[in-house]
């Protein structure tokens, strides 16, 4: 008579747990390298490996893959432990400490228990895990868990938990989409009178200044280097914008399309500081096109501290590219592509432009 083969098995849950904490990390690393490529990388890195070895777990009852999968299950959670507690300990978030978010206890939880089987395992034998082979019971747990992944994708569980600023964070692409906020469909004609005055305002500013060079003999500093999307910025370093109200007449920053002197302007850059997470107002009907940034670089400018926002194509990892020092605050900053001949084709304060490569 041929051997039944069993339903389920202490290998196939194993399997399963190491997959789901795999998926998890995968699931994340994209939209966490927008805020820090290594730390999208190693999340990436950390999700491949586990992956491989769930399925390597399928075929092997060897003792170095139950090792090597404790090590690579629990990198994580220390990794988690130290940014939830004592901060991130470098790099663009340097001293930042985020809370602890739902999606981490899953994620800790399922590390946490396939390191309690694994090393029970090790412990009292290899044979309470089951015969490695590709059967039902060890290869079920995994096809669960993989079907179980594009339904998790769209998620708002995963979406919150791709970001550092957790369900703080807003999205420049859906900036993109639509360069208008939702209120602004929904404007009377005075509202709609009272914006074009505050691009118009914001469009003279930028024309006052119009070229790179005509920036830097006013004063004006650059902030970093060109990015893509937003080209090279300029602010005025004898301003503090964390002590002023919105002003479509003074912004932040003045984008231009390169970092040569003859360079044109292209668009103007606001930022707003704020205590309780929530968006100031500004352009009428505009206040979903603010952009959140985590953590605020300040700079010795020669009337005092002036700020920028913490974005690593501008001011460099932890600022070190503006030899500035990080503090703990968040800002909202939103584009004005307000310049004659370089009109957003995403909207007048989309978050990128497309010609700025």
């Amino acid at each position: 008579m041929s051997e039944r083969t069993p339903v389920f098995s202490l290998r196939g849950l194993i399997v399963g747990l190491v997959a789901a904490s795999a998926s998890l990390h995968l699931l994340i690393a994209p939209g966490r390298a927008h805020g820090w490529a290594l730390e999208g990388a190693g999340l990436a890195a950390v999700g491949v490996v586990q992956m491989v070895l769930a399925v390597v777990m399928v075929f092997t009852a060897r003792r170095s893959v139950s090792i090597a999968s404790m090590v690579i299950l629990a990198a994580p959670i220390v990794a988690l432990v130290i940014t939830r507690t004592a901060g991130y300990p470098f790099g663009p978030y340097d001293g930042y400490t985020p809370s602890v978010s739902s999606y981490d206890g899953v994620a800790i939880a399922l590390a946490l228990v396939a390191l309690s089987l694994i090393g029970g395992s090790l412990l009292a034998g290899p044979h309470l895990l089951g015969r490695a082979a590709p059967r039902f019971d060890t290869l079920a747990p995994l096809a669960i868990v993989l079907a179980a992944v594009p339904g998790l994708t769209v998620t708002s569980w995963v979406d919150n938990a791709s970001y550092v600023e957790g369900q703080a964070h807003t999205h420049g692409a859906a900036m993109m989409s639509t360069g208008v906020g939702v209120a602004a469909q929904q404007l009377t004609i005075g509202q709609r009178d009272e914006l074009a005055g505050q691009v118009n305002a914001a469009r003279e500013f930028a024309l006052s200044v119009p070229t790179l060079a005509d920036a830097l003999a006013a004063g004006w500093v650059k902030a970093g280097g060109p990015a893509v999307g937003g080209g090279q910025m300029v602010v005025d370093p004898t301003v503090d914008h964390r002590e002023l109200t919105f002003d479509p007449s003074r912004p932040l920053g003045v984008l231009y399309a390169s970092g040569d002197d003859d360079a044109p302007v292209v668009g103007v850059q606001y930022g707003a500081w704020s205590e309780t997470m929530s968006p100031p107002p500004a352009f009428v009907g505009q206040d979903l096109m603010w952009h959140l940034h985590t953590g605020t670089c300040v700079i010795d400018g020669p009337n005092g501290e002036y700020a920028l926002p913490i974005d690593e194509p501008l001011t460099g990892v932890g600022c070190a590219g503006v030899d500035g020092e990080r503090i703990d605050t968040v800002s909202f900053m939103m584009r004005a592509w307000v310049v004659p001949g370089w009109e957003n084709p995403f909207g007048t304060f989309a978050h990128d432009h497309p010609a700025l490569q």
